[in-house]
Formats: structure tokens, sequence, C-alpha cells
């Protein structure tokens, strides 16, 4: 590891990678294995150097929620724009996202938002502005009562991927049926 005291400096660089290790520890332990002292020792920063950046937990966790969501924001994005259908494209990111273990990284990028949402209320406001903010802008292709159903059933599916009661196949089964289920007209 690098000393700390006589590397160059790169502030943007350092606080991503603070950024980086808060989400990952976020995601392993929830918001109560989040010391400041653990994210700056597997950062590779000094304590000091981490308060530089971050001030005191709840800043360095708002800041985690922040970032969590600008990318997830570009991965719903980036699989919206090849969906060609515009009725449901949302849900079916939704689903397909909230669903996924890993999906270039967003596994544990959902897994860190939903261990602060289930945790932390202070910080849930965070994510349901975010979500709201995405429902009002995609309000006119998935506003639809069965749409919002389908988004509450793979929330309750994700529930039990996350605390290991699901059956894999079958998850995967309803995954698809819900999929299925967010174009019009389906049967």
């Amino acid at each position: 590891m690098d000393n700390p005291y006589k590397r160059k400096k790169e502030p943007e660089r350092v606080r991503q990678r603070i950024l980086d290790v808060a989400i990952q520890l976020t995601a392993d332990k929830g918001l109560s294995g989040v010391s400041l002292q653990a994210v700056a020792d597997l950062s590779g920063v000094t304590k000091g150097g981490l308060l530089h950046h971050f001030p005191n937990k709840p800043a360095l966790i708002r800041a985690v929620v922040s970032t969590v969501l600008q990318r997830l924001d570009q991965a719903f994005d980036e699989y919206m724009a090849r969906d060609p259908e515009p009725y449901g494209r949302f849900t079916r990111a939704f689903i397909h996202f909230t669903l996924q273990r890993d999906v270039q990284e967003i596994g544990s990028l959902w897994t860190a938002i939903s261990m602060v949402m289930l945790t932390d209320q202070a910080f849930n406001a965070q994510w349901i502005e975010w979500l709201n903010g995405r429902l009002v802008l995609h309000a006119e292709t998935d506003s639809g009562i069965e749409l919002q159903l389908l988004r509450c059933a793979a929330d309750g599916l994700w529930l039990t991927m996350f605390t290991g009661v699901d059956d894999p196949d079958e998850t995967q089964r309803l995954e698809l049926e819900m999929m299925r289920r967010t174009y019009r007209n389906a049967p």
C-alpha cells in the first residue's frame, strides 16, 4: 500500500475510491458494518484523509446513496435505450435490475441501496425521491396499475432472494412471467 502521506494528491480519485469502498461495505455488511475507520483502511487513506472528503458518517452515507442512485440512473437509461417498446419500458428495467444478482456491478449497487432503505429511514427519503422522479418521468408509459403491481411483485421476489429463501429456477420463471406481462395486451 502506498504511504498516504507521500503519494501524489488526487482528491477526486481518492474521493471516488472512498465511495467505492463504502458502497461495497454497505452492500456486504449494511450500514452498521460501515465505520469511517474501516472505510479509510480499505481505501488506503488515513481517517483524516477520509474526513477531509466526508466530515462524518451521515455525510459519507448520503454521498454513497447519491452515487448509487446516479449509477442506477445511468444503468436504467442504458437498459431502456435498448428496449424498442415504450409501454412498460421502465417497469421492465426495474424488474431486470431488481432481480439481477450482479449485472455490471449493479447487483452490489442494488444491494447497497436496499440495505440503506431497510435499515435507515433518514436515507430512505433519497431512494423514494429517486423512484418517484422516475415514475413521474415515465408516467406516460408506466403508470398503469398492472405495471405498478409488477414492480411490487419484483420487490417481493427480491426480498425472498435477499433473505435466501428463493428457489433460483422459480425466481427466473417468475421474472420471465413478470417481464412478459409488462407488454400491452399480454394475456
